[in-house]
């Protein structure tokens, strides 16, 4: 017999092929409903963080599927502290590719968009979600913002999307070099796109309120890199899935005061947290929570554990905050460790490591990422000559028709037993 999320993605599926809008209803209402067991329900074994962190991100996704008219679509690596002042929704294309792939809604989204056109070399985050667009399960948003960080795909979906809802669209053109120019090139163009932002609602955007968001983003990056520094010493256990709400609320959440709740609700989970014991994980990329064998080896285990993802720490930047909160922005995604060459990927993943204490990490090659997968042999040989064990992984982070689950599980049984039979020691 089917469980109640295999059955629900299914019926979402068959549903959106008659009545999206209904089908639509109802995936927010699951989310919605997802987000009060969370809360909610004593039995699950998640930290309060973690939970903390899970709700929130469950009511960002299901709100642009209820009030599309105050959304507005944005990439991952785009300042949102705009669109909250303004109150608006962000939209996340990325975020609801996820999701739907969690709720194992994602197989007739990636095949429409297939049959569209789109390769099967297309990031699945943004497949899925195409798919989802054009057969209509997902609502008109206001306008849409993106970057040109971190991938091809970016440039291509939004493009694509801005054609097919016949709406605004607004590119934040991230520079390769990572210099004090290119970050007043990128303020300049916060600054406009807040112009734009203006002009398509009718609003105004206050800037003492902007002022105090970024400045929430700067205690919550701060708080954050406090905890990664203290879970160096200590053991919280969690589950794969849990990275990706992190990284989340450190990207599209940043800036508002439930995301600075979260981060020092983590330190003080930390603080009380026992001693560290177990294989410590360094997770570099997205983590494919769909696969059952490989989360029985990661999740919810005092003998194993993922302690950081780069998707959650790429973006911290230690130091004062810049007093203009667009260059405060602007330095945010001009440093972030996924502009420029992948050399400066690695070096921060080895520097996590590090300040975790880590034993290993894991380089994990999402299918359809040029930018991973072409950096994968130089992050192994970088993190080694380190000291760092590096596991490459080839797998997909949502996209379950690519299998490989099997494969996936045993050869991180076999990396993890390299250190508990002695492979390196701890320092």
């Amino acid at each position: 017999m089917r469980d109640i999320v295999t059955s629900f993605g299914a019926w979402v599926q068959e549903t959106c092929e008659e009545d999206p809008d209904k089908a639509r209803r109802w995936l927010a209402r699951g989310y919605r409903a997802k987000e009060l067991q969370i809360r909610h329900d004593p039995r699950l074994k998640d930290s309060p963080a973690a939970r903390m962190v899970a709700a929130q991100t469950m009511r960002a996704m299901a709100l642009p599927l209820v009030h599309s008219e105050r959304s507005a679509m944005a990439s991952l690596f785009l300042p949102c502290e705009p669109l909250q002042v303004m109150g608006l929704y962000p939209y996340s294309c990325e975020g609801l590719g996820c999701f739907l792939s969690g709720t194992q809604a994602e197989q007739s989204f990636l095949q429409y968009a297939e049959s569209q056109g789109l390769p099967d070399t297309f990031c699945s985050y943004h497949r899925i979600f195409i798919g989802a667009a054009e057969k209509g399960l997902m609502p008109k948003p206001r306008f849409i913002l993106n970057t040109t960080l971190a991938c091809d795909a970016n440039m291509l979906t939004f493009r694509r999307l801005a054609e097919y809802f016949q709406v605004p669209q607004f590119v934040v053109d991230v520079p390769y070099e990572t210099d004090e120019q290119a970050v007043d090139y990128v303020a300049d163009q916060l600054r406009e796109m807040v112009r734009f932002m203006e002009k398509e609602t009718g609003q105004h955007l206050k800037e003492e309120e902007l002022r105090a968001a970024v400045a929430r983003s700067q205690r919550s990056m701060e708080q954050f890199d406090r905890y990664m520094t203290l879970r160096a010493d200590k053991l919280l256990i969690g589950e794969l899935t849990g990275e990706m709400f992190s990284a989340f609320a450190l990207h599209t959440l940043l800036g508002t005061p439930e995301t600075e709740a979260y981060t020092r609700r983590c330190i003080q989970e930390a603080e009380k947290a026992p001693s560290a014991e177990g294989v410590r994980l360094v997770w570099m990329h997205t983590t494919p929570f769909w696969v059952q064998p490989l989360r029985q080896v990661t999740d919810y285990n005092r003998q194993v554990q993922v302690v950081a993802c780069d998707m959650c720490f790429e973006g911290l930047l230690r130091g004062p905050m810049d007093d203009d909160p667009y260059r405060a922005m602007a330095q945010r995604v001009v440093y972030s460790a996924f502009n420029g060459p992948v050399e400066r990927r690695i070096q921060r993943g080895i520097n996590a490591a590090r300040q975790v204490k880590a034993d290993g990490a894991v380089w994990f090659c999402h299918w359809g990422c040029k930018h991973t997968l072409g950096g994968a042999q130089l992050a192994k040989r970088r993190f080694e000559d380190a000291g760092i064990p590096c596991l490459v992984l080839d797998g997909d982070g949502c996209d379950r028709s690519h299998g490989g689950e099997g494969q996936l599980a045993t050869r991180m049984e076999a990396f993890v037993e390299m250190f508990k039979a002695g492979g390196r020691s701890k320092e």
